[in-house]
């Protein structure tokens, strides 16, 4: 007879503590930097902003890498 190991989802998956401590460390940073942008363009004025291209409504889409406006698509010539 034969016995059939079973392996739970933890195990399946081990990642050492210093690694899990780094994901968790270089999303911190990710975010940080994403408020930080954010809260700059938001002190930005209106017309400043229109300068650049951006709406007030559009800072926390943009600054959070919302598909919407990603360059790397591939359909930069669509909206031209």
């Amino acid at each position: 007879m034969s016995t059939a190991s079973v392996r739970s989802p933890a195990s399946s998956r081990k990642q050492p503590l210093a690694g899990r401590i780094l994901s968790i460390l270089g999303a911190f940073v990710i975010r940080w930097r994403r408020y930080r942008a954010s809260r700059a363009l938001a002190g930005l004025s209106d017309y400043m902003l229109k300068d650049m291209g951006v709406s007030s409504g559009e800072i926390d889409p943009l600054v959070g890498g919302s598909p919407a406006y990603r360059t790397d698509r591939g359909d930069d010539d669509a909206d031209a």
